[in-house]
């Protein structure tokens, strides 16, 4: 099982990194796009709006981000993730249109008990110059067959 989640402690994965595009930012946080005057303005898809929060560009939304990591815990975990997964995240920064962001996780816990596995990880999302944009902890508790082993 630890092979199959790559699960051995201080051992880490990464996902498929992907560009925040301004087209992928207002897809996100403009609203309904067949709404009239879409994109809704804020600070993620407005610069004056961004302006008036203290910004000097429009930022992509934190949950952007933050599903991003979530796609990446799915792959990993499969199903297990819906029915035993549990993600405690914090923002660090911002992310700006045109940053390339990546999901990551380092192993820190794995633990037999029976037929369950509970794993454990720190997890993150780098940008680029590989500053974290958002960092916690997600934790799984899988259901595995007899034999299984871990290390």
């Amino acid at each position: 099982m630890g092979e199959v989640f790559g699960a051995e402690i201080g051992a880490q994965l990464a996902g498929r990194p992907l560009t925040l595009t301004l087209a992928r930012v207002l897809a996100f946080s403009g609203g309904p796009i067949a709404e009239p005057g879409w994109p809704e303005r804020n600070l993620h898809t407005d610069l004056a709006k961004a302006r008036e929060a203290g910004l000097d560009q429009i930022i992509a939304s934190g949950t952007q981000s933050e599903g991003l990591l979530t796609a990446f815990l799915v792959e990993t975990f499969g199903p297990n993730w819906f029915g035993g997964g549990a993600l405690d995240v914090r923002f660090v920064k911002p992310v700006r249109v045109g940053d390339t962001v990546r999901p990551a996780l380092r192993w820190i816990a794995n633990k037999r008990d029976g037929d369950r596995l509970h794993l454990t990880a720190e997890c993150w999302c780098e940008i680029d110059d590989g500053s974290r944009v958002i960092e916690g902890k997600a934790s799984c508790t899988l259901v595995v067959a007899w034999g299984d082993e871990i290390e």
